[in-house]
């Protein structure tokens, strides 16, 4: 993807913004990942990002879908609200962004997406419902987040011991330091240690009620993969797992870990919407 034809790019260079270049690289990998799906949609869609952040993703896809109409809600959560000041220039370029909380937005889409959202939300399974509620017949929700049935916190690059109480016990000083210096005070308490296992059992056990039917594509591991070796930006803050996994993609290992998708540190997992 040429990123340089989007105008966002003009608007970071133009504002010289702290962790730009990190939210730029993070919306890339989110457009990888949804240029085809949107692609594929006839014309006119609703299209909705919970969690959009910065804008700079939702900036992207509007430019080059605009014959969608795209509506980004953001609540700036405890640990985000240094994204404040990059949203705010984002949105001089006619997006369309809301401060709210997803809880308070009710209108029907053709799509939902949350790109590394997912994992930050008080409770996951209402957001599910709502997200249920919230989508036309035969919509779709796309999730893509960390999976904390692999026992790593990739926030904070650190193993996970037994759960999130455990783990803040053992890395109390770690995860203050890096809050304080990162500017992201209250990152920690936001996160909610999904399991992809639990999204799943979730998602078959309520089929009937919600409507919603999941497919787990197990190939982003792959391309997160490759995002190491190609983003500079990704593989400088995933440094130790990084290496870890290209060693075990060299040892062939890799794919013996693909046998047991629920241990797979990434998640990407469609929800469609059924009558």
């Amino acid at each position: 993807m040429e990123i340089n034809k989007y105008e966002i790019t003009k608007v970071l260079e133009d504002h010289n913004l702290e962790n730009s270049k990190l939210w730029l690289a993070e919306a890339e990998f989110g457009f990888s990942h949804l240029k085809e799906h949107v692609s594929s949609l006839t014309a006119n869609m609703d299209i909705l990002e919970v969690g959009c952040g910065s804008g700079i993703l939702l900036s992207m896809l509007a430019e080059e879908f605009p014959n969608h109409n795209f509506l980004g809600i953001e609540p700036f959560g405890e640990g985000f609200s240094n994204l404040k000041e990059l949203n705010a220039a984002v949105r001089k370029l006619g997006v369309n962004l809301l401060t709210e909380s997803y809880e308070k937005h009710q209108f029907k889409y053709d799509l939902i997406y949350c790109i590394n959202v997912f994992e930050h939300v008080t409770d996951w399974r209402h957001f599910l419902d709502w997200a249920s509620n919230n989508l036309k017949e035969n919509g779709t929700f796309l999730v893509l987040c960390p999976n904390y049935g692999f026992p790593y916190e990739s926030h904070f690059k650190i193993p996970i011991t037994f759960n999130k109480r455990f783990t803040f016990t053992f890395f109390k000083k770690h995860i203050l330091n890096f809050e304080q210096n990162n500017k992201c005070v209250g990152l920690w308490d936001s996160l909610n240690f999904v399991k992809k296992s639990e999204v799943l059992t979730y998602c078959y056990e309520n089929a009937l009620e919600n409507g919603l039917t999941v497919s787990d594509d197990i190939s982003i591991i792959d391309d997160m993969i490759e995002r190491l070796s190609e983003d500079a930006e990704f593989r400088k803050r995933q440094f130790i797992i990084g290496r870890i996994a290209v060693l075990l993609k060299a040892l062939g290992i890799l794919k013996l870990i693909r046998v047991f998708p629920n241990f797979l540190p990434y998640m990407k997992l469609s929800f469609s919407k059924t009558s």
